[in-house]
């Protein structure tokens, strides 16, 4: 199982394990909800405007702005495109872009902790923290700590190991998450 795994795919996985089944193991034709399409206009927008603005917002006095900055991990073997990272003299820190406050953050912050993982070796700088930008004006600041970086390596050998399987998991979705999710008629057992 020496394949890197998208960070995204742990995103996924937090909301339901499923998803991460259907993207990978089948070619199910998905029709994404229109706040899809709004999430990717805030995206466009905010990297628009952050080629203007200051660090201020993150208490940091100076560093370098990154977007779309894309970078692997091959000592964790994960990948992926971080909105943002702002390189210090010291550290490197990710920024994840959310159109509004996310009512399920578990994946968003193992997201961010992902990134930051990718960042160190990336940038052979520590990553002590990340900070998910939600909505125009919430910057919600994360520490990232052992028990968080290590519970996105266990997401990853999760992911890795039901890819090699091809067993769809168990969904451990609620029912308000069933309803919001692209691929829910493929679930038969689900609601």
């Amino acid at each position: 199982m020496s394949f890197s795994v998208p960070v995204n795919l742990i995103r996924q996985w937090c909301y339901c394990p499923r998803i991460v089944y259907y993207i990978e193991l089948t070619d199910f034709p998905v029709v994404y909800p229109r706040w899809v399409k709004q999430g990717e206009r805030f995206h466009e927008r905010e990297t628009a405007l952050w080629r203007r603005r200051n660090l201020s917002r993150f208490d940091l006095e100076r560093g370098k702005i990154h977007l779309d900055f894309d970078a692997t991990s091959s000592r964790h073997q994960i990948h992926g495109i971080a909105d943002m990272v702002i390189e210090t003299e010291d550290a490197v820190y990710p920024v994840e872009f959310k159109l509004a406050n996310s009512f399920q953050k578990k994946g968003g912050i193992l997201q961010l902790v992902s990134y930051g993982l990718i960042m160190e070796e990336a940038f052979q700088k520590k990553s002590p923290a990340g900070f998910l930008a939600e909505g125009e004006k919430n910057i919600l600041k994360i520490d990232f700590d052992d028990t968080l970086k290590a519970e996105v390596l266990s997401k990853v050998k999760q992911i890795k190991q039901m890819l090699s399987l091809g067993v769809k998991p168990d969904s451990s979705a609620t029912i308000h998450q069933c309803v919001r999710c692209e691929y829910r008629n493929h679930c038969n057992d689900r609601g």
